[in-house]
């Protein structure tokens, strides 16, 4: 059954904005960060901006199926299955493999309880392909499904994240905060950084906005951030000119999901301010931002973007093993 209740009327807004002190005094400047690990109750993280339009126009337009893809502990299929599901929609998601750790193999886990289903791949390719084919096959069943890409990363979901903008400038003045000199986010499939970069440009004075690369240069390349950011400001009718690309490359390490050493020192940092941060994305944002920040001390802000809400609600039976087939997606 539908539900009559949309994600955006769940969504936390605005998310706190809190001075990280510890990371301050370590550092040598001012971090702010920005808790959009707190955007939903149940689920949130940054995917719940982008999943908020998504969804809208999914029920617009009477559609039965989502069909998404990531990674095998992707917090973005997770958001997709748990928001998706709850509105009433039937989820399905191709996953490719991933290197292991305890907090992906939560995610799968949790990813297989909520989903309806999920359909190992060998590589993203391989799920974008996949998804392509169910998408005929469930047309031919008279069914309407909607394919969201990597992340939310289209110019509808990523508006999410110029709305951001102004709910920062908002609260930035309703607290009488002096605005960041630097913004910083991990930058994955792009979409989080091109919508705060579109904000930026309409919103004004919020400072440079840098991601910092979590994946590989030729999966999401600068061009094609400028672009997706050039798309959302025309869904907004604005030619405002859009702020430089600015991309931290120094903290990817061998790859998408591999643990780095400055990573880990990130996180404990971090984590003498209260907030937990993952292997794949957050950590290594922070590692940047701090990079940054040794070298260049101004007034920073951090997009916290992994959801806090406790994940034991999402999962079945810890106990269960994962079936083969999802088991081997873990590397």
């Amino acid at each position: 059954m539908r539900s009559s209740v949309s994600l955006t009327d769940l969504i936390v807004n605005p998310t706190p904005l809190v001075l990280a002190e510890e990371v301050s005094r370590s550092v040598g400047c001012e971090v702010w960060v920005k808790r959009d690990d707190q955007t939903h109750p149940r689920y949130g993280g940054n995917k719940v901006r982008k999943l908020a339009p998504l969804l809208a126009d999914a029920r617009g337009r009477g559609v039965t199926h989502v069909l998404t893809l990531g990674a095998a502990g992707s917090h973005h299929v997770l958001a997709t299955a748990v928001h998706a599901r709850a509105m009433g929609l039937t989820v399905e998601a191709a996953l490719a493999p991933q290197p292991s750790s305890a907090h992906v193999e939560e995610m799968l886990r949790a990813s297989a309880e909520q989903a309806s289903v999920l359909h190992p791949c060998g590589s993203v390719p391989s799920a974008m392909l996949a998804l392509g084919l169910r998408s005929l096959a469930l047309r031919a069943k008279g069914a309407r499904p909607m394919i969201i890409p990597v992340g939310g990363s289209n110019a509808l979901g990523s508006s999410g994240y110029l709305d951001a903008q102004f709910e920062l400038a908002a609260q930035l003045a309703s607290m009488g905060v002096p605005s960041p000199d630097v913004q910083v986010c991990a930058l994955g499939s792009g979409g989080t950084l091109a919508g705060l970069l579109a904000g930026r440009a309409l919103a004004g004075a919020l400072g440079d906005v840098w991601g910092v690369r979590v994946t590989p240069p030729i999966a999401v390349p600068s061009w094609r951030i400028a672009s997706l950011a050039r798309a959302i400001l025309r869904r907004r009718r604005s030619t405002v000119a859009l702020p430089p690309v600015r991309v931290f490359e120094g903290a990817l390490g061998r790859g998408y999901g591999c643990p780095t050493d400055d990573a880990r020192r990130a996180t404990e940092l971090f984590a003498r301010d209260g907030l937990v941060l993952d292997d794949t994305y957050t950590a290594k944002a922070a590692a940047g931002l701090i990079a940054l920040a040794r070298r260049t001390p101004r007034r920073y802000l951090f997009w916290q973007t992994l959801s806090s809400a406790p994940a034991g609600a999402l999962l079945g039976s810890a106990d269960a093993p994962l079936p083969p087939r999802l088991r081997s997606l873990l590397r």
